[in-house]
């Protein structure tokens, strides 16, 4: 009994034009056709008892014949690629990779650098102010009667006053610096300790027109001050 070429059925009617089980027209066996065996008309191919159309076979054909060319591909390239860093002659190459190994770099020599010696720098000569005469010594009699004619020629008359002007001045602060005005500087000579705070002096007062004036005085100093004087003009 003929059966559907596409479908396998079974033609119950053998003069039908079309299966009843698919639908296809009916045709006759390849010999009819003209067709190689397993291809049918409209398309399609039987394998087995599985019809499939003829393009999923070219599909299937061009994605196996695409493999093979791919895996060919890579099988040539994995062939003509060498390892890495491989000479051009063929040899390994000799040369070794650089290492980045910190720790095998040789250290920097902070011993090497001589520090600074602080002992071989000279000090800055730092230019220091004036500094005032020390005080006298309250037991020197003869140093507070120069230190008293030295504050007046520096014209610190108050610091005079507190050393003895007071005592021998008056009780007029102005009237006893107003007897200096002419004065332009005193110079001591002959300053002798008669005894304990007793000092005899020369007083060489040099006016302010140039002329000297001559003095003769014995001073008495107690406490670090002066406490009382005999002066008369020579």
């Amino acid at each position: 009994m003929p059966v559907c070429i596409h479908c396998g059925a079974r033609f119950e009617d053998a003069a039908a034009a079309s299966c009843t089980g698919c639908g296809m027209p009916r045709r006759g066996g390849p010999e009819d056709t003209g067709q190689p065996p397993g291809v049918t008309g409209y398309g399609y191919v039987r394998v087995g008892s599985t019809i499939l159309p003829q393009w999923l076979l070219w599909v299937m054909a061009a994605l196996l014949a695409g493999g093979g060319v791919t895996a060919y591909v890579l099988a040539s390239s994995s062939e003509s690629s060498g390892p890495p860093y491989e000479a051009v002659g063929g040899a390994p190459s000799t040369t070794p990779t650089p290492s980045w190994d910190l720790a095998s770099a040789p250290p920097t020599d902070v011993a090497s650098v001589p520090p600074t010696d602080i002992g071989s720098v000279p000090p800055t000569d730092d230019v220091s102010p004036d500094t005032a005469d020390p005080s006298p010594s309250p037991d020197d009699a003869s140093a507070i009667v120069e230190e008293f004619y030295r504050d007046i020629n520096n014209r610190d008359f108050s610091a005079a006053w507190d050393l003895g002007g007071r005592n021998i001045g008056g009780n007029s602060y102005a009237k006893w610096v107003a007897g200096y005005d002419t004065t332009a500087s005193i110079e001591l000579s002959a300053v002798n300790a008669e005894s304990t705070g007793q000092v005899s002096a020369v007083v060489h007062a040099t006016q302010s027109d140039g002329s000297v004036r001559l003095y003769q005085g014995t001073y008495t100093v107690s406490d670090g001050e002066i406490v009382s004087a005999d002066i008369s003009e020579r």
